[in-house]
């Protein structure tokens, strides 16, 4: 898979949730992400889409699904992952300005040389929507055969 074709997966994605029915759109939010990651893979941009289960399975309020798409710019040239996992949001009553979650899922990310899949564990928050925008932030561990990073991630949701 290409950066372009990552891309281009992501903006259909985003482009069919844009066409769902509200109740659909409320529980499917979508936008864009920095990252930076260790093991000289360095800056990243991309893109994330993340999924409440909570209508899907009831009995399971904090469950989600998280897939995201980032290309990166280490010297000597460029490389991309992909990941999805499936989270777990807490509900912190008394805290109404964060939502944390945790999760894991699979991994590939493609280097100069070689790529690999494996595992991610990650952790992050998502704070107060401003207006229509949900920033986050998390911290991610990638664990491929090819090479393992630890990921910083920021972004807003729509």
């Amino acid at each position: 898979m290409t950066s372009r074709s990552g891309l281009l997966i992501a903006i259909g994605i985003a482009g069919l949730t844009m066409g769902a029915a509200p109740s659909v759109r409320a529980q499917v939010q979508y936008g864009p992400q920095l990252n930076w990651a260790s093991n000289n893979i360095g800056f990243g941009v991309g893109g994330r889409v993340e999924a409440s289960l909570a209508k899907a399975i009831p009995s399971v309020q904090g469950l989600g699904v998280l897939g995201a798409f980032s290309v990166y710019f280490p010297s000597g040239g460029t490389a991309w992952g992909f990941d999805v996992g499936a989270t777990y949001h807490f509900d912190i009553p008394t805290v109404k300005t964060i939502a944390p979650y945790v999760g894991a899922g699979l991994a590939v990310l493609h280097g100069i040389k070689r790529t690999g899949g494996g595992l991610n564990l990650f952790a992050g928050t998502n704070f107060s929507a401003l207006g229509a925008l949900t920033p986050f932030a998390e911290l991610k561990l990638v664990l491929v055969r090819s090479t393992s990073a630890v990921v910083l991630t920021g972004g807003v949701l729509f």
